[in-house]
């Protein structure tokens, strides 16, 4: 099965959103969904491996802090299946509204249990409280994020936009860039697996924490001044 090659425009863009995993593992979730275009398997089975080798990374971590290593090669294999199922989803022309949902929302309960995970692994290693707070600062940060996402007045193609930005295009300036860099979710999923591979999952955390709640405030202070700066 061949495919229409994507528009320049797009694989920039897409190249932006994944600025590591484009190097190693798009090009072989590319050739997978080019092998199983022709079969059975749909996109939504390749999304159920994924998450299913994060609860197993999950677990891992839970309860046997000590194989993070083990975790860190199941968070890999998880994004691998992120990656392939939207490819395997336009090879086989069967994308859809109600798939990309699924996904964003698999994206974000792996996202969230992931760092549960990472707490728990943490608070276990080092005997300390300060991981468990962490996490509570990083679910406080994301929440305040997401509820100060104030949408300005549509655009003349009906669409709205958010008001700090598209998070991350390819076309924004270099500052710009850097501001969502650490939100990016193919840096933070290797971000996740440094941390895995090192023993450093305190300091994730705090990382994490760290930009979601700075980014927050950033975003709240732009809302106000769009909306008119006055209560």
């Amino acid at each position: 099965m061949r495919t229409t090659p994507l528009p320049l425009d797009v694989e920039l863009r897409q190249a932006s959103r994944h600025p590591i995993s484009r190097w190693y593992v798009r090009p072989v979730a590319g050739w997978l969904a080019a092998a199983l275009a022709p079969s059975r398997v749909r996109p939504v089975h390749l999304t159920v491996c994924g998450l299913s080798m994060a609860t197993v990374a999950a677990v891992v971590l839970v309860l046997r802090p000590d194989a993070a290593p083990v975790a860190a090669v199941m968070v890999l294999a998880a994004w691998f299946f992120d990656r392939a199922d939207g490819l395997l989803a336009r090879r086989q022309q069967t994308a859809s509204a109600r798939g990309a949902w699924l996904d964003a929302n698999v994206d974000e309960l792996v996202d969230v249990g992931g760092q549960i995970a990472v707490a728990s692994a943490a608070a276990t290693l080092t005997g300390s409280a300060l991981p468990w707070a962490l996490l509570v600062a990083f679910l406080v940060g994301k929440y305040l994020l997401i509820c100060g996402i104030a949408l300005e007045e549509p655009k003349a193609d009906g669409r709205q936009r958010s008001c700090d930005g598209d998070g991350g295009s390819a076309s924004g300036g270099w500052l710009h860039r850097a501001y969502h860099l650490p939100g990016n979710a193919d840096v933070r999923v290797h971000l996740l697996v440094l941390a895995l591979l090192t023993g450093w999952l305190t300091a994730e955390l705090a990382l994490v924490a760290a930009y979601y709640n700075l980014r927050w405030i950033v975003r709240y202070v732009l809302v106000f001044r769009r909306l008119g700066g006055r209560p």
